[in-house]
């Protein structure tokens, strides 16, 4: 080849270079924002934060500006240049990842509306750009609530109810009790809630009605809440090795717990497996009607004797000593053996199946945040998704589950918390503890207290 031909074959690797060269520099592809909300961005008292994404494959990200124009001016948020050169683009190619925060009391940004305009340009020659431009609303003033209700009594581990209303359409409203919060429902207008006291919890808790609009802002409401004060009984549990060999053992199979001796193979059961249950409990019934499905008081289950009731804190001895802890937040009721079980009021069942210590399970929706536990079925006559009526057969007592025999575990939760039984047993109570506009939804037809 001669030297002609050589540099004629240079010259064309060079300009193909080039060109390829000019090529991925003048590249037109714009770089791409993601995360931008659809609609509005609402952006309360409290601030809003904003992260986005932001990316550029072909030449990287070179540049950011963030802006928020609004009636007395401008705002600049952000406001970052990343590394790279023109000639060979960003030395990062990644998506990269920016936040903003509109806080308007910071920046003193008046109520009303504003633009976001967030600006992205790349390292290609052409130097591409992308612009979102992002409407806000910015709402500073919190909703306003009126509590309808009047005083209130409430007992340590029972159950109340409150109608207020909220001058704007809340995303979240209900009853806070210390830590634990009662969702509300609107009803004719305006809202109610049915809560409780946890049985066990801070001494005097406050007890708040609370409000928060879709900008974020929050309102509390108070009105006058008594809690009584009352205290729980406590009991020796003592365990066989019958029932360590035999019931023991055999939910640990079927949870797969792991440990060879029966009594450390209790400890776990009664912690760990109790606390992934009673989680589990809690996202079930959190799928509540937003209205009362029930009418009247509840139904004890027929023929039935009360063996241990709600709150008793029990120890559990193992040869002389304490193997473990926990408080029993239900009723065992007794009958014969592979009794009928019952339906305790009108609802909806949430689940029917094998849940863990509580054996053969039925959980039943009442609506407004009430729910109905039967526990240690030897057998299960309904599916999740029926409707049911007050009295309605369930399944058969049994001893499935963490029990010694044939008996029901009972159980009424309110949004999640275990409540005293008794009281939705009582047509009493039902008159005076539930607001009149709620006791209109559940109008008794049969006035007379639960067995």
């Amino acid at each position: 080849m001669t030297i002609r031909s050589i540099l004629a074959v240079l010259v064309v690797i060079g300009l193909a270079a080039g060109g390829w060269w000019a090529f991925t520099r003048l590249e037109g592809g714009a770089p791409e924002i993601a995360g931008a909300p659809e609609g509005d961005l609402v952006v309360g008292a409290g601030g809003r934060d904003l992260e986005l994404g932001l990316s550029d494959a072909r030449s990287g990200v070179r540049e950011v500006s963030a802006v928020l124009t609004h009636a007395r001016g401008e705002l600049a948020l952000l406001s970052e240049s990343y590394p790279g050169a023109p000639w060979s683009g960003a030395a990062d190619r990644g998506e990269r990842r920016v936040a903003l925060r509109i806080d308007p009391k910071a920046a003193d940004l008046p109520e009303g509306g504003a633009i976001l305009r967030v600006a992205v340009r790349d390292w290609s020659l052409r130097g591409n750009e992308t612009v979102l431009e992002l409407p806000v609303a910015v709402d500073r003033k919190p909703p306003r609530v009126s509590v309808a209700s009047g005083l209130t009594y409430v007992k340590r581990g029972g159950a109340g109810s409150v109608v207020y209303s909220v001058s704007e359409p809340p995303v979240e409203s209900g009853v806070q009790v210390g830590e634990a919060f009662f969702r509300g429902y609107p009803v004719g207008g305006n809202h109610v809630a049915i809560f409780a006291v946890p049985a066990e919890g801070e001494p005097e808790p406050r007890v708040r009605v609370v409000a928060v609009d879709a900008a974020g802002n929050r309102t509390e409401a108070s009105w006058p809440a008594v809690v009584q004060e009352q205290a729980f009984p406590k009991a020796d549990v003592n365990l066989p090795a019958t029932f360590l060999d035999n019931v023991v053992r055999g939910l640990a199979d079927a949870e797969s717990v792991a440990v060879e001796d029966p009594s450390e193979a209790f400890r776990e059961i009664n912690t760990r497996i109790r606390a992934e249950n009673e989680r589990r409990i809690r996202e079930l019934v959190a799928d509540s009607a937003p209205e009362a499905l029930w009418q009247g008081a509840f139904e004890q289950l027929p023929n039935s004797q009360v063996t241990s009731r709600f709150a008793e804190r029990r120890d559990y001895v193992v040869g002389g000593v304490v193997n473990s802890q926990a408080t029993h937040y239900g009723y065992d009721l007794a009958s014969t053996a592979a009794a009928p079980i019952t339906a305790t009021a009108a609802g909806r069942v949430l689940f029917a199946g094998e849940l863990g210590i509580y054996g053969n399970c039925v959980l039943l929706d009442h609506g407004l945040g009430v729910s109905s536990l039967y526990g240690h079925l030897s057998r299960i006559d309904v599916e999740a998704g029926a409707s049911v009526t007050r009295g309605q057969a369930l399944g058969l007592s049994g001893a499935t589950g963490l029990a010694g025999g044939d008996h029901l575990h009972f159980a009424i939760l309110v949004g999640g918390t275990y409540v005293d039984p008794l009281e939705w047993w009582d047509a009493g109570w039902i008159e005076t503890h539930l607001d009149p506009r709620i006791r209109a939804q559940v109008a008794a037809e049969d006035r007379s207290p639960g067995g």
